[in-house]
């Protein structure tokens, strides 16, 4: 089996009554999900999209986009879904860079791109229920692309990870033994569907057979009403970045009284401190287990894990538990500056190879060439690693602990945000000569703080303002200030940590 439609029919013609996705009231079974999803093929058909095409969705968690997400690999069309919230400008750049043959979006939405690619007439029940053409199904490759995922870009433009259909399937296999993933289960669905994240809950569950229980995007603000949701619909197996879960714990919320079909949580896209973490097991204890998972967009969601043990929580020293041991279909190296292998003990960058990294990014060949590299260990055949960016140790069990990154990207609640990009969204105003972007500590959490110099007057206002109309709210800064100079270090250049420094001293 190389592709996931192939997967995902197998698993629905084994049990065609089963439960798919817990909508409320409303069942959707394994037979029906995969009827839409043939269905939607034809209607994709009809719009003209074959292999090879990108599908651009804008949609929220309802049957029809889980049928359209199935639809997209059963005619091996890579599909990537567009947060709705971004500002106008990003989505174009974003859309500018795909050029998708189709953008499917609810009635009603405000999509400025007519002019630039095929606008479905609405995305409804109605709109599937329509008369389709022929979907021809080309073979499918387990290297051909299956989505892609757009991360922050250092450059000030928006990354398109993509990633093939057989790293996706190893990620389906590790979840069906450490989760363990199986139709008994049943997955939340959390995370935004263009979060990272998402890939664990779509196909660890329901291409292990298990049901899914959506909680709309816009519900998130709301814990203690997704709390009930995720409650009502059974879930058993929950993933969501360390911050929902510390605020759950905050509300109260985080108790086997408030979550009591849960029996695996599992972590990832940013460190859940120890502390809290010890408290999270102790109350859980016997009742459910906690995983920690990591692994960047680039190399299919996950190439990491560990359970959370009492020796882990143990360890001396420890701000956050280690990342785990590689997957079997992974390989690494950690390697210094010089990209020399480090003493096994010694902090370095980590290499993921193996055929489940990443294609590189759509459409931009000199980020691909930037972050997908030979193996420079040898060159006597062609081995592409990722390189993650993560300064990290391997421990004598083969396990790796984090210890920052090589670069200026960071993590705000999970998601990956490359300083560069704010730092280019407010030097794009007029006047402002250099912007430094920065993580501070603020009252719920990390936030983003931006010190600049201008040649005239700069407002807070004017900085927020711009920040909106071109990164995501997450990237957006908390704090602004403007200097009459940066801090520099002795080379002369801009000194980021001093300007970390000085802005959490200001605080």
């Amino acid at each position: 089996m190389t592709d996931l439609w192939t997967a995902f029919a197998k698993i629905a013609d084994s049990a065609p009554a089963a439960p798919a996705l817990v909508l409320g009231e409303t069942i959707c079974s394994f037979g029906d999900l995969k009827r839409l999803a043939e269905h939607g093929s034809t209607i994709l058909a009809s719009h003209g999209v074959a292999k090879g095409d990108v599908v651009a969705l804008q949609l929220p968690k309802r049957r029809f986009t889980y049928a359209l997400l199935l639809a997209c690999l059963r005619l091996g069309a890579p599909y990537v879904f567009i947060d709705p919230k971004n500002p106008a400008e990003r989505t174009q750049r974003i859309v500018a860079r795909l050029g998708p043959k189709l953008l499917v979006s609810m009635s009603g939405t405000d999509n400025p791109f007519g002019a630039k690619l095929t606008l479905s007439d609405g995305c409804d029940e109605t709109w599937l229920s329509e008369a389709g053409r022929a979907a021809v199904q080309a073979p499918v490759a387990g290297t051909d692309p299956a989505y892609i995922m757009f991360t922050s870009g250092s450059t000030g433009e928006p990354k398109g990870a993509v990633i093939p259909h057989q790293g996706v399937l190893s990620l389906i296999e590790w979840a069906s033994g450490m989760v363990p993933a199986s139709p008994r289960e049943r997955f939340t669905s959390i995370n935004p569907l263009h979060f990272d994240n998402s890939v664990f809950d779509v196909y660890c569950g329901l291409f292990n057979g298990a049901a899914l229980v959506p909680v709309e995007t816009s519900e998130i603000a709301n814990p203690a009403r997704w709390v009930k949701i995720i409650r009502a619909g059974g879930a058993s197996v929950m993933f969501a970045v360390p911050t929902l879960f510390l605020i759950l714990d905050q509300l109260g919320l985080l108790t086997p009284q408030s979550l009591p079909n849960i029996r695996t949580f599992q972590f990832g896209g940013e460190g859940y401190p120890i502390g809290k973490l010890r408290e999270f097991h102790g109350r859980f204890a016997g009742r459910a287990r906690l995983i920690n998972v990591y692994g960047p967009t680039e190399t299919s969601c996950i190439c990491s894990s560990i359970e959370v043990t009492p020796d882990i929580l143990g360890a001396p020293d420890s701000e956050f538990p280690p990342l785990g041991g590689m997957h079997p279909d992974f390989t690494h190296a950690i390697l210094d500056d010089q990209q020399r292998p480090v003493p096994r003990g010694e902090p370095g960058e980590l290499w993921i190879g193996g055929p489940c990294v990443g294609l590189g990014y759509y459409g931009n060949p000199d980020e691909t060439a930037a972050r997908f590299r030979q193996d420079p260990r040898q060159d006597r055949y062609r081995a592409i690693f990722y390189r993650s960016g993560d300064r990290v140790r391997e421990d004598d069990n083969g396990a790796l602990w984090f210890h920052g990154r090589v670069d200026n990207q960071v993590k705000i609640r999970g998601h990956r945000i490359e300083l560069e990009e704010i730092d280019l969204a407010v030097q794009s105003l007029a006047g402002v000569r250099r912007a430094i972007a920065v993580v501070v500590g603020g009252a719920d959490g990390d936030e983003i703080a931006v010190a600049y110099v201008a040649d005239r007057a700069v407002q807070s206002t004017e900085v927020r303002d711009r920040c909106r109309e071109t990164l995501p709210a997450y990237m957006c800064p908390a704090t602004t200030i403007q200097l009459d100079e940066l801090p520099r270090n002795a080379n002369g250049k801009v000194d980021r940590k001093a300007v970390r420094a000085f802005l959490e001293q200001m605080a």
